[in-house]
This record gives structure tokens, sequence and C-alpha cells, in this order.
């Protein structure tokens, strides 16, 4: 049954220029379909009312494969961060009354159950933004869930931009958000490009909401594979092997 209080933004625009590929990233085959597709069916299981796709490099091609999908695109015609990139969304989702799912549109390996909890959570709690974060003592390339000393949570940053004290924090962020949707374009509005890489991150709309008063939470998996990012070859060989083993979304 269609969730008409649930929309879905999936970010697609990158290069993937790692990929050492003309191919835009989402397009890349992986198990013998597009990575895109893989995202696509997960949030199909979610029922939402609207899934947008933001698309930005090979964008013709990146429409043209999925033009059997029932989804709209959002184009993100410069490079300028994620938070740039769901701003694209917003002339859409104007009239739009509840919560967006962020996904990224490389991340094939999410658990479809991981979400429907994500979301139930949300709506039980009444946070205005829920993260799906990683509890591991492992190395990992992703940014920082920064607690205050009563477990509460206070931003999220950036491995870049992260001091020394701050990389030994062993919950990270997976890029996978449920937000209430007006209140996200309002802190999508108020952060600004300073940090190492110049861009908008979507990851300061969390700090915003934090000083601003609304509540946020985070539903921890322990899992690292389920939010495994295709930024190399290396990652590609990972999630094909994973995806051949079943573990794809179920």
């Amino acid at each position: 049954m269609q969730q008409p209080d649930l929309a879905v933004i999936i970010l697609a625009a990158g290069k993937g220029s790692r990929m050492q590929t003309s191919l835009a990233k989402v397009l890349l085959p992986v198990a013998g379909r597009p990575l895109l597709h893989y995202v696509l069916d997960l949030s199909s299981r979610l029922n939402p009312a609207r899934t947008i796709v933001v698309v930005g490099h090979q964008a013709d091609q990146v429409r043209k494969t999925f033009a059997d999908r029932e989804v709209e695109f959002v184009v993100q015609r410069e490079q300028l961060g994620t938070g740039h990139a769901t701003q694209q969304a917003k002339e859409e989702l104007k009239n739009f009354e509840g919560s967006v799912f962020v996904l990224c549109g490389d991340m094939p390996l999410i658990r479809s159950k991981t979400l429907l909890l994500m979301l139930e959570g949300h709506k039980r709690s009444g946070a205005k933004c829920t993260i799906l974060s990683l509890k591991s003592s492992g190395c990992h390339d992703f940014g920082r869930i920064i607690r205050d000393g009563n477990g509460f949570i206070l931003k999220i940053v950036e491995l870049k931009d992260a001091s020394e004290a701050e990389k030994k924090v062993d919950e990270f962020n997976s890029g996978v958000y449920c937000f209430d949707n007006k209140l996200f374009f309002k802190a999508l509005e108020n952060i600004s490009p300073n940090n190492s890489q110049k861009e908008y991150y979507l990851t300061d709309t969390i700090e915003y909401l934090v000083q601003s008063g609304y509540p946020v939470q985070a539903i921890q998996i322990n899992d690292a594979n389920e939010i495994l990012g295709i930024n190399s070859r290396d990652d590609l060989g990972r999630a094909v092997r994973l995806l051949e083993e079943h573990y794809g979304p179920s």
C-alpha cells in the first residue's frame, strides 16, 4: 500500500571518476544490472508516494535507462556537494507533507527491512531526523556521529574535517536519513560550504536541527556491508560477490 506521507530522494549525480570509466557511476553494471537499479528496487519496497532521483553526469542516459520506472528526475548541474544535490528536489516537494528518505544511488546492499525499521522508529519517536548509523570497532572512511556526554546527537563530522579525537569515535554515518520534509529544506537553506571540500554537506543539516532544538536520533546497525558505497573497482567487485551470495535487499 502506498504511503502518501513518504517521499524518497535518491542521490545519483556523481561522475564516479575513481571507477576508471566514462559511465555515470549509477549506470555501472553490478551483477548484470545498473547500480541504480538496486537502489530503486529498495526505494519501491518502502511504497513512497514520490521518488525523486537527482541526476547530473550523463543525466539523459540515466533518464533513458530508467524511463520505465515511476520516478521523477531533477538535475544537479554543478557538483557542489550532497547538500546542494538534495536542494534540487525542493521545488518538487514544496507542497509535500510528511517524511522524506534520502538514499545514495551507489549503495546497493542496504536491506529493505533495515529501512522499514528506520521509518517505523522515526514515526514512533517524533524525531525530526533519523540517521542510519554503523556501530563498529573497525576502521571506516565514513563521517562520525558526535554525541554529548548524555548520548544525544550533536552533529556529524565528515572524516576530512574530523579532529584526531573525533576520528576515534566508533559510530559512523551511513549517508542515509529520514527527515521531516519541511524542516529538511529549511535546514538546507542554512548550511554553508565552510569546510575542507568547499562543498554544501548534507550532514551539516544535523547540527542545524539540533541547535534549533529539534530532536535527532540514530538507528544503529552493525554490518558494514549494508552501507557499502561503490567508490572504486574493489568496491564494485566486493558488491558483486555479496550480491551473488544473496546478500541483497530483503
